[in-house]
């Protein structure tokens, strides 16, 4: 494809030297340093990756170009600077983990699968499909229009937890240890008309030595008015510091009757997702402007 470019400057620009690894001249054809990254955005990130290893010239370009990959595989702005790794933008477009829920079989689809589940009492859990008792699960959230379904307590603390390994999601070092994205953490609970209940929820942020960061606690007795309705809880992890690598999950209820079966509190739409960095986004990529447009006044 690119022995097929037909368009010759009338002086050229770049004159080809094989000890320069210069790169922006194939096939003794001039290529202007935006369109050969165009065509470089158009390559799997496998390929991209052996590309690197071509030329000096094209391995100065690629943190630019797997830049502008990431956002359009995101399609959203991403943060740069020119000390990011490639494989942060390597992960971004592969595995997709920013802005989606990391936590699996949020709402009991998959049975139980995923949780590691504790030493209950009472009737354990039991996964509801709809959800009995109580209303329909919200229409705001996409994820409950085309299934109802929950998870359900009985009497005595039932409790599970699920650990989020972010590396393994795809989310670079780098990027927890230097941008520290916020992380938003949610979840809706409710209870029957019938029968009271408690809704607890801790997550934990853990750092590479498995030490505890920070932590959010919340618990909700569902009694009177807080009965037979959705209601959700939600909150943000900010400037948390270097070294977060685990997500500890893990939520709780019972009912508050001791009635035999399942009366307890009810749990859906558990999510956890890291969001894109933005406080400094602008500036880098202002800078990033600044230094292509350097590398084109060098040729």
């Amino acid at each position: 494809m690119m022995g097929q470019f037909n368009t010759i400057p009338s002086s050229p620009r770049v004159m080809f030297d094989e000890e320069s690894d210069n790169g922006l001249v194939l096939c003794h054809k001039y290529l202007p340093v935006e369109i050969l990254m165009e065509i470089f955005c158009y390559v799997d990130c496998k390929t991209l990756m052996n590309c690197q290893l071509v030329c000096k010239r094209w391995k100065a370009l690629m943190n630019y170009v797997w830049h502008k990959k990431t956002e359009r595989a995101l399609a959203k702005p991403f943060p740069w600077n020119d000390k990011i790794p490639w494989s942060v933008f390597y992960f971004a477009c592969t595995k997709k983990p920013y802005e989606r829920n990391l936590l699996r079989n949020h709402s009991g689809a998959e049975g139980m699968h995923h949780w590691q589940l504790g030493f209950n009492d009472g009737d354990r859990w039991k996964i509801e499909e709809p959800p009995i008792g109580v209303p329909e699960l919200p229409q705001i959230e996409p994820m409950f229009k085309d299934r109802q379904i929950c998870f359900t307590t009985s009497y005595q603390r039932c409790s599970k937890m699920q650990e989020i390994y972010l590396t393994s999601e795809g989310i670079h070092p780098y990027i927890l240890d230097i941008y520290q994205p916020p992380i938003v953490v949610s979840e809706w609970y409710s209870c029957r008309w019938d029968c009271p209940a408690k809704y607890q929820l801790e997550v934990k942020l853990i750092d590479i030595n498995n030490k505890k960061m920070d932590r959010f606690k919340f618990e909700d007795i569902l009694e009177g008015e807080k009965q037979n309705r959705w209601l959700q809880v939600s909150h943000v992890f900010e400037n948390y510091g270097s070294g977060l690598r685990i997500i500890s999950f893990e939520h709780s209820g019972k009912d508050k009757l001791y009635w035999a079966g399942h009366y307890g509190s009810k749990m859906a739409g558990a999510c956890v997702s890291v969001k894109i960095p933005q406080n400094i986004y602008f500036h880098s990529h202002c800078k990033q402007k600044q230094v292509l447009q350097k590398t084109e006044r060098s040729n």
